[in-house]
């Protein structure tokens, strides 16, 4: 209430000493009114006054105003009472109020630390994984640069095998061991081109999750500064003015609470205090944080997957490859060195066949000679029994001389037939010898061919295996097979025995 202006005596200026006085003692009483003057006193002291304010008018405007005055001494007290159990109440709110208000600010601050503390690891964390994410697709990409080379090399192994001769062109074990290794490389190559595929995806989802928590971590950052002005008064002093409220950074306050209480306390139990939006908002931004660490912490865990799948898979092909690369090269070496053992028998073959026929030639040449030479008896004897026809009939008999003619007719004509048809049979045999040697040639000129063919697959690896690996140089003479002395045979061959001339110059 507005309070009361304060009364004065209607003596006018002049007259107020008495109130005065009653208004600094603070004891003035109110009594009955005190019995006016009667008979010749009364009209003597009327006709003394002045004429103007009765005396009992005076005295009660007087007592009416001490009244007043003492009803606002009451009014007074009672205002001042309620005034100060007023600004006690005001006080201890404004104390609770600024304690609890402290509370939550440190307990948010320490809230925000702890989600800015789980996002700084798990951004460490994400950064590892980065590198190793990174580390690993190297390795695959250089795995797979790494296939190309034997790739090619099967390639051109396969198309050297096309240039073969007709009769060298066999599904043979080598020709499905090289197969059978294009096939193993192009799985190889296919499965490492999924797993770049993947660790290359891996990669991006792990730079975008931690592009994502560094944006958060630096909203908490801020955040955390600009909660920390509100309570840090040194740090308030250098940001902010100094003239406003200096008792909220009061010490003290309300104890910190556990981290995040608002996921690990239920909604409806939230230490005894009803729920709010601000909580319920304070629960969201958590959540939300610990959402995008879960998923973090997940694409970690594939990305981990992702390592040890890729560490399989590269020692699983690394493992098939060498496998099938040393059976295509066992392959290749039993291959040439079966070729070149059939080509040293055909050349054996070869050369006794031209012995052969040379010396079917010589006893051709003596077989016709001998029946040539019959001739000469034959006419002989022809021209005898013609002679001895001219006997008289007296002496034409069958004696002795006529049987022996005969017998040698008979046993000369025997002869010759004997020799032509030996003859015939050597001739027969001379073609087929001759034919022999041309097909055993042709067949050691194709396996020439096929062994140079061989080789030269052979130095597509090394250089060296094109001329000293594979097979053996002669059959049957003590060589040693240099199928895996290349290079010992290329430095055999640079320590040859230096020119006499040049031993005695030094």
């Amino acid at each position: 209430q507005a309070p009361r202006s304060t009364p004065t005596c209607r003596g006018g200026p002049r007259a107020p000493c008495v109130c005065r006085r009653a208004r600094a003692s603070g004891r003035a009483r109110v009594g009955p009114r005190a019995p006016l003057p009667s008979g010749g006193m009364a009209h003597r002291n009327a006709a003394s006054m002045p004429v103007g304010t009765l005396p009992e008018d005076w005295q009660g405007s007087v007592v009416e105003n001490l009244s007043m005055a003492d009803t606002s001494h009451k009014q007074a007290r009672s205002n001042v009472n309620t005034g100060m159990l007023t600004v006690r109440s005001t006080t201890t709110e404004h104390t609770r109020q600024r304690d609890s208000l402290h509370g939550r600010f440190a307990q948010k601050i320490q809230n925000t630390k702890e989600l800015a503390q789980q996002l700084s690891s798990r951004i460490h964390a994400l950064h590892k994984a980065t590198q190793h994410t990174e580390w690993s697709l190297e390795k695959l990409k250089a795995s797979f640069e790494a296939l190309k080379e034997p790739y090619e090399r099967c390639k051109q192994r396969l198309q050297l095998r096309q240039k073969l001769p007709q009769r060298e062109k066999v599904f043979d074990s080598f020709q499905e061991a090289l197969l059978a290794e294009e096939k193993e490389l192009q799985v190889a190559r296919q499965n490492l081109a999924v797993a770049i595929s993947e660790t290359t995806r891996m990669l991006r989802e792990l730079k975008g999750m931690t592009q994502e928590l560094e944006f958060d971590l630096r909203d908490k950052k801020h955040a955390e500064t600009l909660d920390t002005l509100c309570i840090d008064k040194k740090m308030r002093d250098l940001q902010i003015p100094a003239n406003l409220d200096k008792c909220y950074s009061r010490s003290g306050g309300t104890p910190h609470k556990q981290a995040l209480p608002e996921l690990s306390v239920p909604p409806s139990t939230t230490w005894g205090a009803p729920e709010t939006e601000g909580k319920d908002q304070e629960r969201t931004r958590q959540k939300s944080t610990i959402q995008n660490l879960d998923q973090a912490l997940r694409t970690e865990d594939f990305a981990r997957q992702r390592w040890a799948e890729s560490n399989e898979l590269m020692e699983a092909c690394q493992k098939t490859l060498k496998r099938a690369v040393q059976t295509t090269q066992a392959e290749m070496s039993a291959k040439v060195e079966h070729t070149e053992v059939l080509r040293q028998e055909l050349l054996k073959q070869s050369k006794a066949t031209t012995s052969k026929t040379k010396e079917l030639e010589k006893y051709l040449g003596l077989t016709t000679d001998k029946l040539q030479s019959l001739e000469k008896p034959l006419t002989a004897n022809a021209q005898r029994a013609q002679i001895r026809s001219c006997r008289t009939p007296r002496e034409d008999i069958s004696d002795q001389v006529t049987e022996a003619l005969h017998d040698q007719m008979h046993a000369l004509k025997g002869k010759k037939l004997q020799l032509q048809a030996q003859t015939l049979a050597m001739q027969d045999t001379y073609r087929d010898l001759q034919m022999t040697q041309r097909s055993l040639c042709e067949d050691i000129a194709d396996k020439n061919r096929a062994i140079a063919i061989e080789r030269d697959c052979a130095g597509l690896k090394k250089d060296a295996h094109a001329a000293h690996s594979f097979g053996f140089a002669k059959v049957g003479r003590g060589q040693r097979h240099f199928s895996d002395t290349a290079s010992s045979m290329l430095r055999s061959a640079d320590r040859s025995p230096m020119p006499s001339r040049l031993h005695t110059a030094r």
